[in-house]
């Protein structure tokens, strides 16, 4: 009777050890895929924060406001590392001025490298002619200027301020025809003329900043064209 009882407990131990000692073997092949389905199977998420840090040094967004605050934090910084980063690394950064009667445009590839036509001085000169503390405005269309309303604080316009708008009027401008061109070629001027989308007004000099973006939802704003012809000087 003691043989007929110990010899199912030794069955079973010889059967659990078979059991261990297999673990390529058929029994254990269901517990592994079991094990491999309760793990879930997601994506790691992406990190906000990062993206919040990117976002910051080069703006993404529906509007232009973003790089117009870092072209105004450069150009009053004398930082040209920023603002040659808000340059268009394809079509480069053209700069529209007219110092007598032939309007001259300039391609700039580095704003350290640039100087203004009609004085000579460089690209952070622009900072003393600067509005101080105006406020971005959005507006649906920019205003155009009244001579008969010119001061020595505004050149022109009925509203006083800083406004960004839609570059419509500025890629129907053909003022290629007369114009000396530095840099670059009549045809890259308008290839990069017909790129832009917003434009940046400052009534206080007239001066008009114009913005593409690149393709698709996460496109960066970048500085294309800027014209500094002042809309009521002789």
């Amino acid at each position: 009777m003691r043989l007929l009882t110990w010899l199912p407990c030794t069955t079973a131990l010889l059967l659990g050890a078979c059991d261990t000692k297999n673990p390529n073997g058929m029994p254990d092949q269901p517990a592994a895929q079991s094990a491999v389905r309760a793990r879930p199977a997601t994506a790691p998420k992406p990190d906000s924060a990062a993206g919040r840090t990117e976002n910051a040094v080069l703006p993404a967004d529906t509007s232009v406001a973003g790089a117009w605050l870092l072209l105004e934090g450069a150009l009053r910084g004398h930082d040209a590392r920023v603002l040659n980063q808000l340059i268009d690394p394809e079509f480069g950064l053209w700069i529209l001025e007219q110092p007598g009667a032939v309007p001259t445009v300039t391609r700039v590839a580095d704003v350290r490298a640039f100087r203004r036509a009609a004085s000579g001085q460089s690209f952070f000169s622009l900072d003393k002619q600067l509005m101080t503390g105006a406020k971005l405005q959005v507006a649906k269309q920019l205003p155009d200027a009244d001579c008969n309303l010119q001061t020595k604080q505004n050149a022109g316009f009925a509203h006083a301020g800083c406004f960004s708008g839609p570059a419509t009027a500025f890629r129907r401008l053909d003022f290629w025809p007369q114009a000396t061109v530095t840099g670059g070629t009549a045809a890259q001027g308008q290839a990069a003329q017909g790129r832009t989308v917003r434009t940046v007004l400052q009534t206080r000099t007239g001066f008009r900043f114009h913005f593409s973006k690149s393709a698709g939802a996460g496109g960066r704003w970048k500085l294309i064209f800027i014209d500094l012809r002042e809309p009521c000087s002789a």
